[in-house]
Order: structure tokens, then sequence, then C-alpha cells
């Protein structure tokens, strides 16, 4: 459904000193030939920290701005000469929304922007109606925007997105600012209804790792403009996982016995009838290093694997990118 192949962006910075003095103005590359696939009726994740590149991306997609080089395509128009068809299939949810009208209710600011979509009449009403139901704001309809939560002004961005039907949502940062509870219902809201019932794919873009591990299907970390890594949670994790870590429990283990076994455990810890350590080591050697232990009469009580979590995975993969 979207599809994005070596976009780079650079941004020029004039500041007054350059333009009085005719100094060469500061660039910023804020994409470096990003690439990525995103399939129809998936929550694909765009992960990376600030300043990373990622709102940039966005609005590449959202046909905002113009990239400097690389092609791409949403739905198998062509983003850059097919720009008006484009449009047409994507919906843009912005991050601390500041278009919506204070003074009017939810339902006239949908009204007014239905009517950009050349909604007008009975169309226009039954779809503000169906919106606002779908997102959960029939009963807030006709309260004042400026009254609204956090959580209500993000669905109602949300609903706004979706007056022209699209096929794409566009979600930049779309918890931001929003409690943990709001923020629960709002990824559940995206999971179990844009996507299982209505087929929508939506592009969730985000710094928030715990987040992006719970409602993504696939990610692509981007980072200084560059994406560093793509896939599914297990994929990107496998990139960093030539050795695993496994957490090992025994009665008890000597000093002496691990430098035989030429062994340098990271964590070890010593309680009341056991002796617990972890150590990195490839898989397949696991099973000889137990054996050593047996040989050696230590008993073993558990070994296993350490799972590596989206947050771990993204802070190495970043170090390893500097």
């Amino acid at each position: 459904m979207i599809e994005l192949q070596d976009i780079t962006k650079t941004f020029i910075h004039r500041s007054w000193r350059s333009l009085l003095f005719l100094g060469k103005p500061k660039t910023v590359d804020a994409l470096k030939g990003v690439s990525l696939k995103a399939y129809p009726g998936e929550i694909f994740g765009l992960l990376g920290p600030n300043g990373a590149g990622k709102t940039t991306l966005i609005k590449v997609l959202a046909t905002l701005i113009l990239p400097d080089s690389g092609s791409g395509s949403i739905g198998g128009y062509d983003l850059f000469r097919q720009s008006h068809k484009v449009r047409r299939l994507i919906g843009l949810v912005n991050t601390g929304e500041r278009s919506f009208y204070w003074r009017l209710t939810g339902r006239q600011n949908l009204s007014f922007f239905a009517s950009l979509y050349n909604l007008t009449g009975l169309d226009s009403r039954d779809r503000v109606k169906e919106l606002l139901t779908l997102v959960g704001l029939q009963d807030m309809a006709d309260m004042l925007f400026m009254k609204y939560s956090s959580g209500q002004k993000q669905r109602l961005a949300i609903a706004r997105a979706l007056l022209s039907a699209p096929e794409v949502l566009l979600m930049d940062e779309p918890t931001n600012s929003l409690d943990p509870l709001a923020a629960s219902e709002l990824r559940t809201f995206v999971k179990e209804e844009l996507v299982a019932q209505y087929g929508k794919t939506i592009l969730w873009c985000t710094h928030n790792l715990k987040e992006a591990e719970e409602i993504c299907s696939r990610f692509s970390i981007i980072h200084k403009g560059k994406v560093i890594a793509s896939g599914s949670l297990e994929n990107i994790k496998s990139l960093i996982a030539a050795e695993s870590s496994f957490r090992i429990k025994v009665n008890s283990l000597s000093p002496e016995l691990l430098s035989r076994m030429n062994v340098s455990p990271f964590c070890i810890s010593h309680k009341k009838g056991y002796t617990e350590f972890e150590i990195k080591e490839k898989e397949e050697n696991i099973a000889s290093l137990l054996d050593h232990l047996i040989e050696h009469n230590v008993k073993i009580y558990s070994c296993t694997q350490v799972e590596r979590d989206l947050e771990e995975t993204f802070g190495r993969l970043i170090q390893n990118d500097i």
C-alpha cells in the first residue's frame, strides 16, 4: 500500500548572519535514502528519537513537501506525479492539532471540513454523524471544541481524517500529550476498529517503544534521517542477536569452575539455596556448557533465554549507528 525508495530531503537554514555577510547557509540532511514498504491492512511503525526525520517523512507521504530525490507510491499511485490521486487515499492525523475552530462544536468543525471535501447537505450530516459515532464522540458532538479533553480532541482529529474515507491513515505521534488511559483507548480503537473492522492501513509514527511494540506488526527504525533496521520485532532483534543472553540457576558455582569453563557472567547473584548468573553465548554452545556443569556435580535448576525487548534493541541499534 505504501512504498518508498531512496527518499532524500535536505533543508537549508539561513541565519541573519549568512544573509548580511553572504555566508554559507547551514544544511540539514533530514532524510538520507529512506526506503520502506507497508502492506494493506497493517499497522506499520515508524520509530525513532526526536529529530530523526519521522515528521519530515510523514509530510512527504502526505504530499506536503517534495523530496530532493527518490520515488514512492501509495495505493499504486505515484507519490509525486499523481499527488492529486494520492490525496484521495490518505488521511493525516497531526500531533498537537491547532487547525480546529475552538469556538465551534465538534459537529460544526466536522461539517466545515466536510464541505472542503465537497460533502454537503444530507451527505455531510450523515457522514459527520457516522464518524462521531465511530470515534465515540456522539454524546459530545455539540460541545465546544475548547472544552474537549486531549483524548477527545485526538479522536475528533481522527474523525476528520476519515471524512474522505481514506484507505491509509498517517498518524504522527498520535498519543503525544495523552494520559495513559486515553492513549490505551486510542490504540485499542485504531487496532480493533480501524484496522480489524475497516481494513485501514496505518502508518504509526512514534518514539514510544512500548506503544509500538504493542500495536505495530512491523517497524522501520529511523535515525539521523536513515532507516537502520526494518521488519518484524523478531527480525529486528535478530540483527543484534549473534549472541543471546541466558539466565542459569544452579545450586552453587565457584569462581574456579567458571574460569576453567572460560565463561564470564555479566550478572551473578548468590541467594539462599542457589546461585543465578547470566551469560552472553551462542545458543548452540549452551548444551555443552550445561554438560560441563553437570560433569562437575553442579545441579541445574533452570536455563532460560532472556527476551530482549524493543527498547533494548532500539538502543543498541542506534548505538551501533552512531
